[in-house]
């Protein structure tokens, strides 16, 4: 109990979330337990209420951050963890490869403690009224987490969404919540 009060060892431990990796390790497993590199612990330790990660790509903070709000939304009732991608396709895979990944390879104690209310392709509602969602947008709810992934390519392959985030998704998240906008 001690151990999952404590937000850094949830996440820094390796005990809990496993993400998937493109190359085997030494035993040649795709599923290995997440530990921050030195870019994402880094990241967490200067994490403030609104961030702009500009980056060289594959650093991990995708996978960071869907960790970050998974475990949000697994410890606090009631929040609303949002991940906001380029198009639906992407937005999906990002669902089903990091949050929904994780969760489903959590301790049979945790999932037990905290289960599914809603299981779909783009959000996972837990017995404590948090979620994470994926989406192209998020205006029109109150997201108290919003990652906004590959905001460069938004914006420059879809210039009406990128107004779109920032007149509605980014005004939607009270000035306690958290916003995380990643770009290479």
């Amino acid at each position: 109990e001690r151990c999952l009060a404590d937000p850094m060892w949830r996440l820094c431990s390796g005990q809990l979330y496993k993400i998937m990796v493109k190359s085997p390790d030494e035993e040649g497993e795709t599923a290995i337990p997440f530990r921050p590199n030195r870019a994402q612990r880094k990241f967490i330790r200067r994490l403030w209420n609104r961030n702009v990660i500009l980056k060289a790509r594959q650093l991990g903070f995708t996978t960071l951050i869907a960790i970050l709000w998974l475990d949000h939304a697994l410890f606090n009732e009631n929040q609303r963890c949002v991940i906001v991608a380029q198009d639906r396709d992407k937005a999906e895979e990002i669902f089903r490869d990091k949050v929904k990944f994780a969760y489903e390879r959590l301790p049979d104690s945790l999932r037990a403690a905290r289960p599914t209310v809603t299981d779909s392709k783009s959000e996972l509602l837990f017995s404590n009224n948090s979620s994470v969602k994926v989406s192209t947008s998020a205006r029109g709810g109150t997201p108290h987490r919003l990652h906004i992934s590959e905001y460069g390519k938004i914006c420059a392959k879809f210039p009406d969404k990128a107004v779109e985030i920032q007149t509605g998704s980014f005004p939607a998240v009270p000035l306690d919540g958290i916003i995380v906008v990643e770009s290479t």
